[in-house]
């Protein structure tokens, strides 16, 4: 035996081969950022990006869906994870957004950036750094969730993972889907923010009639969209590693569905994110699916989606 037939697949997402992820032929890039400082009931989000990393090479390259291994057409680069601040969450926001920045105004730079949480406070540095490298005009955020995540501020710290789309919406506009458990006073905020909020709480978004789904299709119609999503928006059926699952929520078809709905009608969707996932030792499927879900994210905005 010789060559590269000794070793490994080299470890990055997918388990690329270098001529499919070196930056210059890549034109998906991803982004770890296993940071973890606010969450407020189970913790384990900054083994998020490794856990999916390493599921990954489970993944087949091959997709039903386009009949063919779409990663050999764009391929992706996984760059370095990013080093974590923990002077403060401000702190760690700021450096989020100098690395996306960074990144979407270099050379060379990718079409599409994928980023793995790490908890949802992330987010913020996120849209931050798109908006700075690529201006905020015709920018939207499309965001699925268990949780509102519109406190103002949350045990002490404004940039709380509760607070992670109240600071992106300082920003841009959100249209956010799933949303089974919030407070009171998000509850009231959303009601007086009917312009810069649309929210489709579960029993809607799970709907088998997908009525928003025309609504999302017409917010993201010719405008640039930032995709997050945090794990916990889907089922706890399927994706129960999560620090704060809830009852309910989006199916993996659902998702897929969603999905497709925002990368068919947008005009790009320049940056996305998957936060939140919380690996439990032993627990496989989770860590999989998170990851099978970032390769469907990558395929649907750089490989067009099948037409059916």
């Amino acid at each position: 035996m010789a060559g590269h037939e000794l070793y490994q697949a080299p470890w990055n997402f997918l388990g690329l081969p270098e001529n499919l992820s070196e930056p210059a032929r890549s034109r998906g890039w991803l982004l770890p950022v296993p940071y973890e400082s606010t969450t407020s009931y189970g913790a384990g989000t900054r083994d998020g990006p490794a856990a999916i990393l390493a599921a990954s090479r489970q993944v087949e390259l091959y997709d039903h869906e386009f009949g063919e291994e779409p990663a050999l057409s764009y391929g992706i680069h996984t760059t370095l994870p990013l080093n974590t601040v923990h002077s403060s969450p401000e702190a760690m926001i700021n450096s989020v957004e100098e690395a996306v920045a960074g990144l979407l105004a270099g050379a060379p730079c990718p079409e599409v950036l994928g980023v793995l949480g790490g908890e949802h406070s992330i987010s913020a540095g996120v849209v931050r750094g798109l908006a700075r490298a690529r201006s905020a005009e015709s920018l939207v955020v499309v965001h699925v969730d268990a949780h509102s995540d519109m406190r103002d501020e949350y045990e002490g710290s404004p940039y709380s993972h509760a607070c992670a789309a109240r600071r992106i919406l300082e920003t841009c506009p959100i249209f956010q889907i799933g949303i089974r458990n919030l407070s009171s006073d998000e509850a009231k905020f959303l009601h007086r923010n009917p312009k810069k909020v649309r929210t489709v709480f579960a029993e809607e978004a799970t709907d088998p009639k997908g009525r928003f789904l025309r609504d999302l299709a017409q917010f993201v119609q010719k405008k640039r969209v930032f995709f997050t999503i945090d794990l916990d928006g889907l089922d706890p059926s399927i994706m129960p590693s999560v620090g704060t699952p809830e009852p309910g929520g989006i199916s993996w078809e659902r998702m897929l569905v969603i999905a497709r709905t925002v990368t068919a009608n947008a005009a790009a969707v320049p940056v996305f994110d998957v936060v939140e996932l919380a690996p439990i030792p032993g627990l496989r499927g989770p860590d999989f699916l998170a990851a099978k879900l970032v390769y469907k994210l990558f395929s649907y905005t750089l490989n067009g989606r099948k037409k059916k």
